[in-house]
């Protein structure tokens, strides 16, 4: 006679997110995408300066059995200094903030050594070229053994929307005042303009790779030609051009990768022309495509191409990576 067990069901997680950042991204993201989250996942708090994230608020949702799940949407390094007490309460994270990522070499292994002790995630596929997967194909060259030996591309989502649409007679102050009303800027423009922020992307994807050096280190060319955003801006950018590229008619912001034999990494952004038949020249302007070289095949390189720019390609990759985070223990 067979004797009959009862299973037990798997008890499904349950997730709460805590999002960090009411702005351009953390606004998109709860109007356009929370909506779609699964079921398991609700979104219990959001936070400002003026109402930060406590240790109490992820303690608080650890103990009524959900998984705590941070959103940092902000771009601010203070709420980033965080991250090592967020994973030891408890939590996960999905950032769209990139100044862990790129922050000095202790702090970012003081991150890395708190998800090690204490088996959290962090996801932050948005804090370069606002989700196409440059980062991640950079890791999984790296973990499969297989060097990576230089990555080129552009960025710089909101300089390449700008610099896409520049034509010699235009004036670059337009375009930017555009990018900034569609959001696509920082909102003060000069963090774009500046090159900083590509410094940080550069960092964020040569840890990827292995690879590490400091972002004063970094050789980028600043576009902030003038003390005003105006007229003044077009005067210098003209006589910028018409003395360093008096042909060139189309240009991009490329930012560089490369490490030499003993790992000394250098890295490098710069606005360059480019030929019409280079791989930059038909690019629409939220479109960011990425090059990766590696040891295997060092003669063809690996492209990465995508939407890198705007709000909504942002706020869609903090989704993916929830999901994922979600999906991580789902799958278990």
């Amino acid at each position: 006679m067979r004797s009959s067990v009862k299973r037990q069901s798997k008890t499904e997680p349950k997730f709460a997110l805590l999002v960090v950042g009411v702005g351009q991204v953390g606004s998109c993201w709860l109007e356009n995408f929370a909506p779609q989250l699964p079921a398991s996942a609700v979104v219990t708090s959001t936070h400002n300066s003026r109402n930060p994230l406590t240790l109490a608020d992820i303690e608080q949702q650890r103990s009524q059995g959900r998984i705590p799940l941070v959103l940092d949407l902000t771009a601010s390094e203070a709420v980033s200094r965080c991250y090592p007490d967020w994973i030891g309460a408890g939590a996960d994270i999905v950032s769209a903030n990139k100044y862990a990522g790129a922050a000095p070499r202790e702090f970012y292994q003081e991150v890395k050594a708190a998800l090690e002790k204490h088996q959290r995630q962090w996801l932050y596929a948005a804090t370069v070229g606002a989700g196409v997967p440059v980062p991640q194909t950079v890791r999984e060259c790296y973990e499969a053994g297989d060097s990576v030996l230089r990555v080129e591309g552009n960025f710089s989502g909101s300089l390449t929307w700008i610099f896409q649409q520049y034509r010699p007679g235009e004036k670059l102050s337009e375009l930017l005042r555009k990018a900034r009303d569609a959001g696509i800027t920082e909102p003060d423009p000069r963090t774009d303009l500046g090159g900083r922020d590509v410094a940080k992307k550069l960092l964020i994807v040569a840890r990827e790779a292995g690879w590490d050096f400091a972002l004063e280190d970094a050789e980028i060319q600043s576009l902030v030609l003038a003390s005003s955003l105006d007229d003044e801006l077009d005067a210098a950018f003209d006589h910028w051009r018409l003395t360093t590229y008096p042909d060139a008619t189309q240009f991009c912001y490329i930012g560089r990768l490369q490490a030499d034999e003993h790992q000394q990494v250098k890295a490098s952004a710069a606005l360059e022309p480019v030929s019409s038949d280079s791989p930059y020249a038909q690019l629409a302007p939220e479109r960011a495509y990425f090059r990766v070289w590696t040891a295997r095949d060092p003669d063809t390189p690996i492209p990465v191409e995508g939407v890198g720019a705007g709000l909504e390609a942002t706020a869609g990759s903090v989704h993916q990576d929830v999901l994922a985070a979600i999906g991580h223990y789902s799958n278990r």
